[in-house]
């Protein structure tokens, strides 16, 4: 957990019932530290809650260090767990805690750190809920695939104001659409939910609604008869992960009254096709396809590291550079052919090879000007702080889940997608 890229907030072991006491303590040594120093009063004003489940420690170094970079940002309280498989303490739970500190801004945020074992992690809402700062936004970050049903997560989420997932992060992407829209229909009186791939993907959507904002495309709107939707995957005999591919096709639709029609999720299961029907009568032919030999890299470790670590304009990777890479599942490609009046229209937004930039192009009557986008720079890194600056509910993106459910709800080919 010290390595390279683990947490670098000095950390104090304490008892489970001492957290609060404890962390009042270090406040007070921070206040006292930054007096001495000349510095200004340090204040304890936290604004949010972090619940993190972090996973098992081999994924908990980068992780920890994400949530580092909130409290540094935002002034919040971050209760990361960890999950350590085959290993017993001889309490419950081992718990650390930490203050975050922020060059010349003195102390921000509480870090509170809790590695439980397999046995204990049934009793974790207990020990975890009354750390959730009362009247305050409380965010649950669940990394990885999230024990859909059951208890723990119930629990977790019971308690919370916000769940953020990343179906990126799942293994089989049909199922964890299918799960994650069950979960948000039960407790979303409650509680409000968000996908870091549905995040990720926004530049998708934004340059897609752009060709239509010009008056004389509009029309072409209505004439959408197919669509073609390609993602990232690996080698052949890899699963593949489509989340982003069908909430991408579930946002189309949603937006554009599109209904499904026939049996769904016809072809194999790396290239799906539907048809939908939309709402002037016209069938729409949609496929959802792989682009395999794509580098893959966790979206979380493309975010620090970036995609294409580069030189030369970030346009390939230099000397002891890693190779350009996208997250699983990354959109690659989108498609879109209409007809208005009588005349065709090509709509087409690519990825470059460098994976950071796309590019469009427009025919339809005429050839419009391409335009070359980072995609980065437009928020596909969906990084954490972000989300949570949106406390309320997401009705846009529930509609495309909602969609994105009901289309692979309905594959009996689940195996990969």
């Amino acid at each position: 957990m010290n390595g390279a890229q683990g947490p670098t907030t000095p950390m104090r072991v304490v008892g489970v019932a001492s957290v609060e006491h404890e962390l009042t303590l270090l406040w007070r040594e921070a206040a006292s530290s930054s007096l001495a120093a000349g510095g200004a009063i340090v204040a304890r004003n936290s604004v949010l809650t972090l619940v993190v489940f972090a996973g098992g420690e081999g994924s908990a170094p980068r992780i920890l260090r994400e949530v580092e970079s909130v409290t540094r940002q935002i002034a919040s309280r971050a209760v990361i767990i960890v999950s350590e498989m085959g290993r017993s303490y001889g309490t419950p739970f081992d718990v650390s805690v930490g203050i975050a500190q922020r060059e010349g801004m003195g102390a921000l945020g509480e870090e509170i750190l809790i590695r439980v074992s397999e046995e204990a992690t049934p009793h974790l809402p207990g020990t975890v809920l009354p750390l959730i700062l009362s009247g305050l936004p409380s965010f649950l970050w669940w990394t990885g695939e999230p024990p859909w049903r059951s208890e723990l997560l119930e629990a977790l989420v019971d308690g919370c104001d916000r769940m953020m997932v990343d179906t990126s992060e799942t293994a089989q992407s049909a199922q964890a659409l299918t799960a994650l829209y069950d979960l948000v229909r039960r407790k979303k009186a409650s509680t409000a939910f968000s996908d870091l791939n549905w995040a990720r993907q926004k530049p998708w959507r934004e340059l897609t609604a752009q060709f239509f904002d010009d008056r004389q495309l509009l029309p072409y709107l209505d004439g959408i008869d197919r669509v073609t939707i390609e993602y990232a995957a690996g080698e052949e005999d890899q699963p593949t992960n489509a989340a982003q591919g069908h909430l991408f096709a579930g946002w189309l639709a949603s937006r554009l009254g599109w209904r499904p029609f026939g049996a769904l999720g016809r072809g194999m299961d790396a290239a799906r096709q539907y048809t939908f029907v939309g709402s002037l009568g016209k069938h729409i032919a949609l496929e959802i396809t792989a682009r395999f030999g794509v580098p893959l890299r966790r979206w979380l470790d493309v975010a620090v590291d970036g995609g294409a670590a580069s030189s030369n304009d970030g346009r390939q990777a230099g000397p002891g550079q890693p190779t350009p890479a996208v997250g699983p599942g990354a959109l690659m490609s989108v498609h879109l052919h209409a007809s208005a009046q009588g005349q065709p229209g090509s709509f087409a937004i690519a990825r470059e090879a460098d994976l950071e930039h796309a590019s469009t192009l427009c025919q339809a009557g005429a050839v419009y000007p391409s335009q070359t986008v980072s995609l980065r720079a437009l928020g596909e890194a969906s990084r954490l702080v972000d989300q949570l600056q949106q406390p309320g509910h997401d009705s846009i993106f529930e509609d495309a889940l909602t969609m994105a459910a009901q289309l692979t709800g309905s594959s009996d080919r689940r195996r990969t997608t």
